[in-house]
């Protein structure tokens, strides 16, 4: 769960450094999209090192965008933000060593893998412009 949390602010501070013309600090952004500052600089981080976002450090630094926001789909910045498993896999938790379980297995491997092909083709449609709107 605190992956889809860290994708919905992760969209959120993309559409406030697309909306301003000038680079913004992480205080800034976090105090508009009410997010704990740590926590957001650690997404923003993990932005940067996807090359959504670009760095500026020092004392006139601040984030600002690497790209234009028709660029960016938030299948991109979904999987730039991705860490752990997402919560469909749970349901291999449930099946069991047995040979019921190893069907059961099966089928619910199917059933993720589509679920992840069609959250992909979902969120790959959309970008941070699209948002903005």
């Amino acid at each position: 769960m605190a992956q889809l949390k860290r994708f919905g602010f992760g969209v959120q501070a993309l559409i406030v450094l697309a909306s301003n013309s000038e680079q913004c600090s992480s205080a800034e952004i976090a105090n508009q999209i009410r997010c704990e500052p740590t926590a957001l600089r650690k997404i923003l981080s993990q932005l940067a090192e996807a090359g959504i976002v670009q760095v500026k450090q020092g004392r006139a630094g601040g984030y600002q965008l690497a790209r234009n926001p028709e660029e960016i789909t938030l299948f991109e910045v979904y999987t730039s933000l991705h860490e752990e498993e997402p919560i469909w896999d749970r349901m291999l938790d449930t099946t069991g060593n047995h040979l019921f379980g190893q069907k059961m297995h099966g089928a619910f491997q199917k059933i993720m893998t589509d679920i992840s092909t069609q959250v992909g083709l979902v969120l790959g449609t959309y970008t941070i412009a699209d948002m903005m709107e």
